[in-house]
């Protein structure tokens, strides 16, 4: 689902809203507060309006923005543009009310980069499936891998996820868990049985219930 931010309801700050982009947009805990980030930022460069598409395959799907009828036009800024693509996502911006120049232009696509970046981080977390053990799907997962000696980088390569969601998978299961350290929190998992899942395709879920294919650690 698509979530959409009207541009009234966005707060007032005191911080220059780059500044602010710049200090919350990896860590942003919602669409609403992302989109706002993102939405002020753009405003100092003239564009009012933005929405990011989540990429599958060849096929484009709404994900978040304030502007979603961007969507149906065919010359606004940027949209035809190779370099708004990013890895998993294409991010649309309305035209500007001025022309920008060449640094204008980079760092708007850097802000770009970020947003869809936290875009389908925030996305890739509601995704995920909690489980019996009060663990999730994901977080029992990643922390399989990591038993199996794989970096955070190549969990996300193979699970097709972005680092910050496994990384945040890790974060989350350590505290879950009451663990100190991460080492102490598969520790703890692998003694109660709950790393037995080491690929996401190794499960079926419905609305009921999770259950799991046999699976080595591996």
């Amino acid at each position: 689902m698509s979530h959409v931010l009207s541009t009234a309801a966005r707060p007032r700050m005191h911080l220059p809203a780059t500044t602010r982009l710049r200090a919350e947009i990896l860590i942003a805990p919602d669409a609403e507060r992302l989109v706002t980030l993102f939405a002020d930022s753009l405003a100092e460069h003239g564009i009012s309006g933005h929405f990011c598409l989540r990429k599958t395959g060849s096929a484009l799907t709404p994900l978040v923005g304030d502007a979603p009828e961007l969507i149906a036009r065919s010359h606004s800024f940027f949209v035809d543009s190779d370099d708004m693509y990013f890895a998993g996502a294409r991010v649309l911006l309305a035209e500007p009310d001025r022309a920008l120049n060449n640094e204008e232009m980079a760092r708007v696509r850097g802000y770009a980069q970020l947003f869809a970046a936290r875009a389908l981080a925030l996305q890739e977390l509601a995704d995920d499936i909690e489980t019996d053990c009060g663990l999730s799907l994901r977080e029992r997962y990643v922390l399989g891998r990591r038993l199996a000696g794989l970096a955070p980088i190549d969990i996300a390569l193979e699970a097709k996820l972005t680092v910050q969601s496994v990384t945040a998978a890790i974060d989350n299961a350590v505290a879950r868990l009451g663990a100190e350290t991460q080492a102490e929190a598969i520790s703890v998992a692998a003694r109660r049985g709950w790393l037995a899942v080491t690929s996401l395709e190794n499960c079926s879920s419905s609305c009921q219930n999770l259950t799991y294919k046999a699976a080595q650690n591996g």
